[in-house]
């Protein structure tokens, strides 16, 4: 049901040059990723012809392209193009964001104040960050996504970039949805690591009868995901807490759905976090959820997964790849667990030589 809330959109005010200045981001972006990305790939192949080596491990990849003019070049572009996007003086998201905080921070305050009362919104001021979340400054995000009140919304913006050939970054969602398990009822979803907002507001557009929640550990994005479930008319519960230890009944979901979460956290706590997953969802229900992987047998895709990941301030990624996550499912009483490599976004591995392979999005499918 349309709520009455009125439906003025919080943004920064982006003018001419702002978005001249992120367009050009963008651009270079797809440039990287295409272009010299395949360059790299190509001049990694030649050295290997000249040289006669087989590379057998990621490391021994690494070693071939460390001097490669194509290679510095494309690990210079995810690192810097990144950090102009958010840190820019004059163009900067962070800086932008900052330089209007009163009036967002405003209108974010005042929507989770109507949202808290009416029992929508529960944050947590004194919550407890595990370590490995603080102190890793995850996608180059200044100081985090969880320290200053302006962090969710810069989030959102940053997402622009994050695959910069989609004109729509939440048509990943509908594609995931579309892979549901069939013949289920998701009466009441939990998005597990809400983030920015996107995947639970996607599910809304096609699901608005759902009982619909959502968990995260940072405030300041719960406080923009709720300012947009008012903006769009839509009923979601928001709960501040670690991932860790969560207080939902048992048996309570019918569907716990989340994007790229793996690679965010360390293989210290994953079967711990796992198991609560296990233990709020129904009998039946599942846990479902998209991340990236490097293409299933080509060292080269695991080392260019390892360049992002050291580029990008993702320490945890790498390990997230050899994570047995179907194993620990079954092993906390998930009664099946699978990962689906799905046709859609998928890229056989190549059977040209100069064809570089590409990144993997499957999908994990746990069902209690």
């Amino acid at each position: 049901m349309r709520s009455n809330q009125p439906q003025d959109i919080t943004n920064i005010t982006e003018d001419r040059e702002f978005r001249a200045f992120h367009t050009f981001l963008r651009t270079a972006r797809n440039y990287q990723e295409k272009e010299i990305y395949n360059a790299t790939y190509q001049a990694y192949v030649r050295i290997c012809d000249e040289l006669g080596v087989k590379p057998e491990m990621s490391d021994d990849v690494l070693a071939v392209m460390d001097e490669q003019p194509e290679y510095q070049l494309y690990t210079w572009c995810y690192r810097y193009l990144q950090q102009f996007k958010y840190c820019s003086p004059d163009f900067g998201m962070q800086p932008k964001a900052h330089a209007e905080a009163d009036r967002i921070v405003k209108e974010l305050d005042a929507a989770a104040a109507v949202s808290e009362k009416a029992g929508l919104l529960k944050l947590n001021p004194k919550i407890d960050y595990p370590d490995y979340y603080k102190l890793a400054d995850f996608h180059q995000h200044p100081g985090g996504v969880w320290d200053d009140e302006v962090d969710g919304l810069v989030y959102e913006l940053g997402r622009r970039t994050t695959r910069p050939w989609e004109e729509d970054p939440n048509d990943l969602y509908r594609l995931m949805y579309s892979h549901l398990p069939k013949g289920k009822t998701f009466k009441r979803v939990l998005d597990w690591g809400t983030g920015q907002g996107g995947m639970i507001l996607t599910w809304m557009e096609g699901h608005p009868e759902a009982e619909a929640y959502g968990v995260d550990i940072s405030g300041p994005c719960l406080k923009l995901v709720n300012k947009r479930a008012m903006e769009r008319g839509y009923k979601i519960h928001l709960s501040q807490q670690d991932v860790e230890k969560l207080d939902y009944p048992d048996n309570y979901f019918d569907l716990v759905m989340f994007t790229f979460m793996w690679h965010e956290i360390p293989p210290g706590p994953t079967k711990r976090i796992l198991k609560e997953v296990e233990r709020i969802l129904k009998p039946g229900g599942v846990c479902f959820g998209m991340e990236f992987l490097p293409q299933k047998g080509s060292i080269w895709s695991e080392a260019m997964a390892h360049t992002l990941a050291y580029a990008n301030n993702e320490p945890f990624a790498p390990a997230s790849f050899k994570y047995p996550y179907c194993e620990t499912a079954k092993e906390v009483g998930f009664s099946d667990a699978k990962i689906v490599w799905y046709d859609e976004i998928m890229t056989p591995l190549p059977t040209d030589k100069w064809t570089p392979p590409q990144m993997m999005y499957p999908l994990y499918t746990f069902t209690k």
